[in-house]
């Protein structure tokens, strides 16, 4: 593969809470999409390696891309305010409706490079972030189009887990929240099979339609969110994603991509045969698909 780190500038933005964030920044033609990937749960911005060839891939064709970092970047992460103090986040803190504040900071950077057409990307809990930008999100009229890699089901895991007891889990999360004990860990595994804050897990479980997005397990599937998106999406989608098949549930990835054909009104798909939802050793095939659904 190419090397691209030339191509690549290292900016820091400043939230509306006053986090700074720092991303990769491959400038393009103004002319053309600009585009921020953002990550899933626990991970990062630059370890993956369908990050690398989506990078590669949009170089080649002139288009900008930011791989940015989030509040939720890494486990339990310190993050720099600008009154210098520092705060701790990462996947383990980080709420859900707090993730629109980052991505408006890499759009306003965008826009002042002199882009207007700007695409939001997002893999696994990135989708999630993706998807309620555009109903929560400042800049939410600017978004063109949305790119969604391995959706995540996430709430089959407490359908599965909680069975019984998820709004009990609930209740007590709320709770902790309102008597200032929300950045304490929930008990894993009773409630999770990672540690997450009370606020982290009421924000993740919550049973408001935002929260719902990606709930395949519920046969037949309905997302009012989904049935309200005007922009074109586009989706990708490991034969074996780990998180969109359960055989208890009739879910494969194939009927995950047939669910969404019939909930969104401007939809195409791409199945990755063989892949996994990190697209391990098919990272090429993505990056090709990716760069396809930017100009299709």
């Amino acid at each position: 593969m190419k090397n691209l780190l030339n191509h690549y500038e290292l900016i820091r933005v400043v939230t509306k809470d006053q986090l700074k964030l720092h991303g990769l920044y491959q400038a393009g033609d103004k002319h053309k999409s600009a585009v921020i990937l953002i990550h899933g749960f626990t991970g990062d911005f630059f370890s993956h390696d369908f990050y690398h060839t989506i990078a590669q891939k949009l170089a080649e064709q002139n288009h900008a891309l930011i791989l940015a970092q989030t509040r939720g970047t890494g486990l339990h992460t310190e993050f720099i305010k600008s009154d210098r103090s520092g705060v701790y986040i990462g996947s383990f803190a980080e709420k859900i409706e707090d993730a629109h504040i980052d991505i408006s900071a890499y759009i306003k950077f965008l826009k002042k490079e002199g882009y207007t057409s700007i695409v939001l990307a997002g893999h696994s809990l990135g989708t999630i972030k993706v998807v309620r930008y555009l109903f929560e999100g400042e800049y939410k009229d600017d978004i063109s189009r949305l790119i969604l890699l391995s959706p995540f089901d996430k709430n089959v895991f407490m359908h599965i887990k909680g069975e019984g007891n998820w709004d009990k889990y609930l209740s007590v999360a709320k709770d902790k929240n309102a008597s200032g004990h929300g950045t304490d860990l929930v008990p894993v595994p009773e409630w999770e099979d990672y540690p997450l804050s009370y606020e982290t897990f009421y924000s993740w479980y919550n049973k408001s339609p935002l929260s719902c997005i990606w709930d395949f397990y519920k046969q037949p599937f309905h997302s009012e969110i989904l049935t309200k998106i005007k922009i074109p999406v586009r989706v990708i989608l490991g034969e074996y994603d780990e998180f969109t098949n359960y055989p208890q549930y009739n879910e494969t990835s194939r009927s995950v991509l047939s669910d969404l054909d019939h909930t969104i009104k401007d939809y195409k798909s791409y199945l990755v045969i063989g892949a996994n939802h990190t697209y391990d050793d098919h990272a090429e095939c993505v990056s090709n698909q990716f760069a396809t659904f930017l100009v299709d």
